[in-house]
């Protein structure tokens, strides 16, 4: 290459960004040549950089990196490809890290070192400050979530649809002993042993529902584990949708039933709990069965409980209208609205065409049930909201409170005069029953 050739290939490779270097793939990666702005990015600019002696590009790095960098080199020595990837901290003097990241393609140089050769590689390096810090900073996010789902006595999973694969989180290899991930699950379904023989063909059920297009289940099952005494879970699951709208995922978790709901039996021998496969939310026997149990469990405990009666109104016509145009039923709807305001050791039932009853227990105060209605109220309008009708939908709400000892039928009759009142109301409201409020 003659002289002119050689200056202008010089400040090309001067004007690169990041810079350019030629680095001795050695223990301390020697710097055998570089261009201003390579030294300006790895070093601070003050630092006076000696061109007579080689310089090792591992003494720059910061010291708390070396073994990260390390395990980076160890790695890139059993690549293919010819390339070469490197990322570091440096300290600057104002005790500011900068980020830099340096790629390199393997030239047909060598350098000898010591008693080695080694091949050279012409590498560019690049300031990813930004992109790293924001990277450590999801990898601690991560770390940290992962750390609290371990902690958790929840089993977390995850369905991979395509993929027919389930994925648990960790903790259920030490609850079950098996595997956490299963593939062909679709097909296991029916043969498991895991899950009890009177709930299977339930979840089998919910599954198929899901698969055709249900968006959200919450559902009881019992799960044998590895000691072999079967176990309540309470399992919510909802589906994920990519970009166009198709279903590919489902997510949720597996709750056991005495941490949910500690003073509620899941089962009685003569009772076997059951879901209203259309709202997801309990049967009227199982809903009474359940807030019977607890009114029992409830005795003379000073904590405040309410029992709410939640009508929704001019549903019919409309969910005609709905369900022959985006295939939804209304009142399913209304069982997500309910199951999502609601928490997990409140009992929700659907005992009428379109009537629920909710009972929240060991409330803070009156307060709480009318913030829930408010809400319930507002989130049901919205499901079919136009400002020039007045057919829309609307819930009406009857509030009772339990504080010490009463009757469910005492509860239930004071709760539907409330209702009635509410009722008198066009729109959506609520209304407590005057006699148990807790003055």
């Amino acid at each position: 290459m003659d002289e002119n050739n050689q200056l202008q290939l010089e400040k090309l490779l001067q004007s690169a960004p990041g810079g350019f270097a030629n680095l001795a793939f050695d223990d301390m990666l020697t710097i055998l040549y570089a261009t201003d702005m390579f030294f300006a990015l790895i070093k601070n600019v003050t630092d006076k950089v000696n061109l007579k002696a080689p310089l090792a590009l591992l003494r720059i790095v910061y010291s708390a990196d070396i073994i990260y960098v390390t395990q980076q080199l160890a790695i890139q020595k059993h690549r293919k490809d010819n390339m070469f990837t490197l990322n570091f901290r440096t300290l600057q003097q104002n005790g500011s890290f900068k980020w830099v990241m340096i790629t390199g393609i393997r030239t047909e140089e060598v350098y000898l070192s010591g008693t080695k050769t080694v091949p050279i590689y012409s590498c560019i390096a690049m300031d990813v400050t930004d992109m790293m810090v924001k990277y450590k900073k999801l990898e601690q996010t991560i770390d940290y979530q992962r750390a609290i789902t371990e902690l958790s006595k929840d089993l977390y999973f995850e369905y991979e649809i395509a993929k027919d694969t389930l994925t648990f989180s960790e903790l259920f290899r030490e609850v079950f002993g098996k595997d956490a991930t299963m593939t062909g699950f679709r097909g296991r379904l029916e043969k498991t042993k895991m899950i009890h023989p009177e709930e299977q063909p339930a979840v089998v059920g919910i599954y198929n529902s899901m698969m055709s297009g249900r968006k959200q289940a919450r559902f009881e099952l019992r799960l044998i584990p590895k000691d072999g005494n079967p176990c309540w879970y309470i399992c919510y699951a909802s589906i994920i949708f990519d970009e166009n709208r198709n279903p590919y995922k489902v997510v949720g978790k597996l709750s056991t039933m005495n941490q949910v709901a500690k003073d509620i039996e899941p089962k009685a021998p003569d009772h076997k709990l059951q879901i209203d496969t259309l709202t997801n939310v309990f049967t009227k026997e199982s809903a009474e069965f359940l807030i019977k149990e607890a009114i029992a469990k409830q005795g003379m405990k000073s904590s405040l409980c309410a029992f709410l009666l939640v009508d929704i109104r001019n549903y019919k016509n409309i969910n005609e209208v709905r369900r022959s145009i985006q295939s939804e039923n209304i009142l399913t709807m209304v069982g997500e609205i309910l199951n999502a305001q609601c928490r997990t050791s409140d009992i929700i039932g659907r005992i009428g065409l379109s009537e629920f009853v909710i009972y929240l227990r060991d409330i803070h105060s009156d307060k709480t049930a009318y913030d829930m209605a408010e809400r319930i109220c507002q989130k049901v309008e919205a499901l079919y909201s136009y400002e020039h009708t007045k057919n829309g939908i609307t819930a009406s709400i009857g509030i009772a409170f339990l504080q010490g000892e009463q009757e469910y039928q005492t509860l239930l009759t004071n709760a539907n005069a409330a209702l009635v009142m509410a009722k008198k109301v066009q729109g959506s409201s609520f209304e407590v029953f005057s006699g148990t409020i807790n003055n």
